[in-house]
């Protein structure tokens, strides 16, 4: 009986073992998924964020490469702006050097150029003393009955011969009764003769009072006409003594003009 008996007692028993087994099994198989998906997510956390880390160092590195190709392009054209300005400071010694020579040039032509204004202004006054000499030398001779004596050409800083006209014949006369039919000494302008500044003209092309300038003559006005002056490029020039006039004979001289009348004879100041 007791033989019978003892099996029927330890099942129980058996069962709660097996019912504790499971649960310890359980629990282990829980923790170990709770574990795995742990593992996992943090390998996927780990994942995204050496993915992430990757393309941060990615980045980075390419902003660093860059910045690397702009500090060498930077040290290149620095370079170069030093050759350029080294190229200008040279240029500009040149430059500053030709200036002071441009300067001492300048100083040079100055002083030339005041040594040819005196040489100039000596110059005119000769041209003025043997204008006064010869228009002295044409008052000299038999005088007619009116006249007006020429009191000279005053110093001045230059000759005024005006406007370059061509090549004059010239001849000359003197106020006679045998070359002007009368020995009164006015001209047809109505004025009295000046010696050596009077000129006969055609005035046709020139109205009295015009103001010439005779290479070799000096200054003219013209104040007469003559039956044998025709054209424009034909003066009579005005002396007193016949051996002079014959002197001066027919010849071309270069005339100026200097200013254009208005067909009066006004005050004369050459």
């Amino acid at each position: 009986m007791l033989s019978d008996e003892a099996p029927s007692h330890s099942e129980p028993q058996i069962y709660e073992s097996k019912k504790t087994a499971n649960k310890k099994r359980n629990k282990t198989l829980f923790i170990l998924i709770v574990l795995i998906i742990f593992l996992v997510a943090n390998n996927f956390i780990i994942y995204n964020w050496y993915h992430r880390a990757k393309h941060q160092y990615k980045d980075t590195f390419l902003r660093v490469q860059s910045i690397s190709e702009e500090n060498v392009n930077l040290q290149a054209f620095n370079e170069t702006l030093k050759s350029d300005y080294a190229l200008l400071m040279e240029n500009y010694s040149k430059v500053l050097k030709q200036y002071e020579e441009i300067l001492k040039q300048l100083e040079e032509l100055k002083a030339k150029n005041e040594d040819l204004e005196r040489a100039n202004s000596e110059l005119v006054n000769d041209n003025i003393e043997l204008q006064n000499s010869l228009k002295k030398a044409a008052s000299v001779g038999i005088k007619p009955q009116s006249y007006t004596e020429f009191n000279g050409i005053s110093t001045r800083s230059a000759i005024d011969r005006g406007e370059y006209i061509g090549k004059f014949l010239g001849t000359a006369y003197t106020p006679c009764t045998e070359e002007c039919g009368n020995n009164k000494g006015i001209t047809n302008s109505g004025k009295p003769i000046i010696p050596g500044v009077s000129i006969a003209v055609d005035k046709n092309y020139w109205p009295f009072g015009t103001v010439f300038y005779i290479k070799g003559l000096g200054y003219a006005v013209a104040m007469d006409t003559g039956s044998a002056i025709k054209g424009k490029y034909r003066f009579d020039f005005a002396v007193f003594d016949k051996n002079f006039a014959k002197q001066l004979g027919t010849n071309y001289w270069d005339v100026y003009l200097v200013k254009l009348g208005n067909g009066k004879v006004e005050d004369i100041s050459l």
